[in-house]
């Protein structure tokens, strides 16, 4: 197994085409609606794996009918799900989106996936991958006491490891977070998070802070692009010109283009170009998997987009 994905899963309800957002005692009719595989561990799981990367997923869902869709769902694309909880305590998560061209609302029932914690995951199973990625940190409170002690076993056995921490709901950005940074070569944060984590007031300044870690930091910055930080430089793209239909998972899908790369040795420009094009062409339908892309969809994307060359800056950071 080249990878193990452990995290959150969840079922995802979209609604687009809506005027505007529904106030108390409104209606509002969507003009478009998806249910599919939300979540954003389960998201990359899927998509890392679409790309080809044989791929593990440990994670909660209930006893139901939701939880059936959404293992099926990961498994038509190769994903073993033989350590997925099923637990009928109760009801798998849903989250309900509201999405607009630049802009999302959302609702969130976490479900069974709240109790998840770490005394449910095969330790041995992690450790008999090469590389680890959790995602959504701050949204598994029950998961997150136990990360350090996830990730630190994982490092001793010789397994590279990769963390997304998604939004805190609670606005404390710690959690352990620090100590487990120690743990982690890959950070994988929004522009938002690496600010509120690192504590400062801009990209610079957390640069500095996330590069004493001596780990690899990507920076996700929606259409202003890409800064990853690494060995006390700073370096930064431009984000790929699309019309987007829906955003949702395009984030969880720049992590796994830009991880199938990393994982297969590729150089940092290889892994900045199909992140930034598997988040780029993932917003073409409603979802975080519809529209991922194939590894031959990409190279065409790269081709036509690459005829000249993109440009990339650098700068230390210290």
């Amino acid at each position: 197994m080249e990878i193990v994905v452990v995290g959150d899963i969840n079922a995802d309800l979209i609604f687009t085409g809506l005027p505007s957002l529904p106030a108390f005692r409104e209606l509002k009719h969507a003009q478009g609606m998806k249910f599919t595989l939300g979540g954003s561990s389960a998201i990359f799981a899927y998509n890392i794996a679409r790309l080809g990367a044989a791929t593990g997923f440990v994670g909660k869902v209930g006893n139901d009918h939701v939880g059936d869709f959404l293992l099926a769902t990961l498994g038509s694309v190769g994903v073993d799900t033989s350590r997925v909880v099923r637990d009928g305590a109760r009801p798998t998560g849903i989250c309900v989106s509201m999405s607009f061209p630049d802009e999302y609302a959302m609702v969130s029932y976490p479900g069974i996936r709240e109790s998840f914690a770490l005394r449910e995951i095969d330790l041995d199973y992690v450790k008999s991958a090469h590389h680890l990625h959790l995602s959504s940190f701050y949204l598994q409170p029950s998961l997150q006491p136990g990360c350090v002690e996830l990730f630190r076993p994982a490092k001793a056995a010789g397994l590279t490891t990769s963390l997304d921490p998604d939004y805190d709901p609670r606005e404390k950005w710690d959690g352990g977070m620090q100590e487990l940074l120690q743990y982690v070569d890959l950070f994988l944060p929004n522009e938002m998070e690496a600010l509120r984590i690192s504590g400062t007031q801009s990209l610079t300044a957390a640069a500095r802070v996330f590069n004493q870690f001596g780990h690899t930091t990507v920076i996700k910055r929606g259409s202003e692009g890409v800064s990853v930080i690494r060995d006390a430089q700073v370096t930064s793209a431009p984000a790929f010109e699309i019309k987007p239909v829906d955003t949702t998972g395009a984030g969880d899908s720049f992590n796994a283009g830009f991880l199938f790369q990393y994982l297969s040795g590729a150089p940092l420009r290889d892994c900045i170009f199909w992140g930034s094009a598997c988040g780029a062409l993932s917003t073409r339908s409603l979802g975080g998997i519809d529209a991922f892309p194939t590894c031959a969809e990409i190279e065409t994307f790269l081709a036509a987009h690459l005829h000249e060359p993109m440009k990339m800056a650098s700068e230390s950071v210290l």
